[in-house]
């Protein structure tokens, strides 16, 4: 586990890493060796530490690639449920090219879940999460690497109880309505063309749908759904900065969305975090500040998990022109 999450020298050469790794693993060394952070699963295992990734945008080990074909050939399970949502917010693919190649979404889950269970996602599992990651963020090549990889890209999903709270909302949902209601555009064509059936087009999801794409003609012949779209996502404009998808912003604003809700712009999911405005400095999107600001978005509302302002989250980011452009709009 120290050689997989070392940082200390990136000069070291991947000759040189893989023949520590071969010492350590010809000596006893687990290949699938791990921990639980605070006791959570999933484990953070030895190739989790090579890939990298997280939360907190660690970086992958200065010679990923090499250590973690070496982990792999020595046993270590590719279905890594950690390895995978640390790089899922990476639009690159070539981690999970390389775990689709040794095996990923196949056997039995490895020791991990033979030790814990369904607390790990089955492989199955592993690849319908990955797929549905892919939709809601419009990864297109990444929905057709694992459909060739025996991902079913027609299927309704299906998650059930002892899934996380942000896959259960999609129970049921088929991968062309959740790129519709994403705003994947690019998914959504490349689903179409591969068969799947039409997502519909009238009601709260059309609605929905089209004010995502700045569809203004069929957000106009649908406003009477805009009540029951502001009750289903309240927190759509926060979604929609998410995406940069700033020609909805505006839409979204005259059908009655408030600018100021707080939500949620990782996943699709209802949930009081962050305002727009606070998505945007964190970008650093000063264009997208400034919109947000000249529709009325409020410089000091704190968001509701570090209790800061949009001027405070461009401050910990480091984003010196959109903290410039708020300073003066926010109250000491």
């Amino acid at each position: 586990l120290y050689l997989a999450y070392a940082r200390h020298n990136p000069d070291i050469s991947a000759d040189a890493i893989v023949r520590a790794a071969r010492v350590l693993l010809d000596h006893g060394a687990d290949p699938n060796a791990g921990y639980l952070w605070h006791g959570l699963p999933s484990p953070f295992t030895a190739l989790t530490g090579a890939l990298g990734g997280g939360d907190g945008g660690q970086p992958a080990h200065p010679q990923a690639d090499a250590l973690a074909r070496t982990l792999l050939a020595a046993g270590a399970d590719p279905n890594d449920a950690q390895a995978l949502y640390n790089r899922q917010s990476d639009p690159a693919d070539h981690h999970l090219v390389l775990l689709l190649d040794h095996g990923l979404g196949r056997g039995d889950g490895g020791p991990w879940r033979a030790r814990l269970g369904s607390a790990i996602p089955s492989p199955a599992d592993l690849i319908a999460d990955q797929l549905w990651w892919a939709i809601t963020h419009d990864l297109t090549g990444r929905v057709r690497l694992l459909a060739e990889h025996g991902a079913e890209p027609r299927a309704p999903f299906r998650f059930p109880d002892d899934r996380p709270v942000y896959l259960r909302a999609w129970h049921g949902t088929t991968p062309a309505r959740l790129a519709a209601v994403c705003g994947s555009t690019q998914v959504l064509a490349y689903l179409a063309a591969h068969g799947a059936p039409s997502p519909p087009a009238e009601g709260v999801d059309g609605l929905v749908a089209a004010a995502l794409a700045g569809d203004h003609a069929t957000v106009g012949r649908l406003r009477e759904n805009a009540a029951g779209a502001r009750r289903r996502r309240p927190g759509l404009i926060v979604w929609a900065a998410a995406r940069r998808a700033w020609h909805a912003v505006p839409l979204l604003v005259e059908l009655g969305f408030d600018v100021n809700a707080l939500g949620r712009a990782d996943v699709p999911l209802e949930q009081e975090w962050q305002t727009a405005l606070h998505q945007a400095a964190a970008a650093d999107d000063l264009p997208g500040v400034r919109l947000l600001v000249g529709l009325g978005a409020d410089p000091n509302i704190h968001d509701a998990r570090f209790g800061d302002t949009p001027l405070g989250w461009a401050e910990h980011f480091h984003h010196a022109d959109v903290a410039e452009f708020l300073r003066p709009l926010t109250a000491v």
